[in-house]
């Protein structure tokens, strides 16, 4: 089945010679295919780089994305790091928790002990996600547990995440939720239309 589509001349430019859309336009056409958190994934970095991805959203031609584009943008942050940071911060905003910030340093008594994914600063949780080479690496390995430690000695509790969170992110959602709770957060998951299911 043949399919069209309005791409306008400044959202077209040349790669070594290819013709490709701008990054702006690629990531709104993604919205057909990936969920709010892998667009926000997607999205974050474009961001650091000067992307204007609320005008080529409010731009783009296909009407029927621009709710979830919206909602993709709500949940940017050009502070993160790493694609599955994002991916982790956008599932439990979805979720109906707060907001985290992003890429914090954390000091105790003015040394500077470690830069944090993502801090709930009001309730002293921190979550780090943690990719395989933090599993097989030894040396990655032993420096985690050595941060862990010493960020929980001032204080903060460390949730680590990993990908089966992310496989499984309505527990994941909860198991954190439960984890503010302890801490004082009245609130309780709201899982958005928009929550992978």
């Amino acid at each position: 089945m043949a399919r069209s589509l309005i791409v306008f001349g400044d959202e077209v430019g040349l790669l070594r010679g290819i013709r490709l859309t701008s990054p702006a336009r690629t990531w709104c056409d993604l919205a057909r295919t990936l969920t709010v958190p892998e667009l926000v994934a997607a999205g974050d970095p474009l961001l650091v780089r000067g992307a204007d991805l609320v005008g080529a959203v409010r731009r783009h031609p296909d009407r029927r994305l621009h709710v979830k584009l919206r909602i993709a943008c709500d949940l940017l942050d050009a502070g993160s790091e790493s694609p599955k940071e994002s991916e982790t911060r956008a599932l439990l905003q979805l979720g109906g928790l707060p907001r985290p910030r992003t890429n914090v340093p954390i000091f105790d008594a003015g040394r500077f002990l470690a830069r944090v994914d993502l801090l709930y600063e009001e309730y002293g949780e921190v979550l780090e996600y943690q990719g395989d080479h933090h599993r097989t690496d030894a040396l990655q390995w032993r420096r985690d547990r050595g941060r862990i430690v010493r960020l929980e000695d001032t204080g903060l509790h460390v949730i680590e995440v990993t990908q089966l969170d992310l496989d499984d992110p309505a527990a994941f959602v909860a198991r954190v939720a439960r984890t503010l709770a302890r801490k004082g957060w009245t609130g309780a998951p709201q899982f958005s239309r928009w929550f992978p299911t």
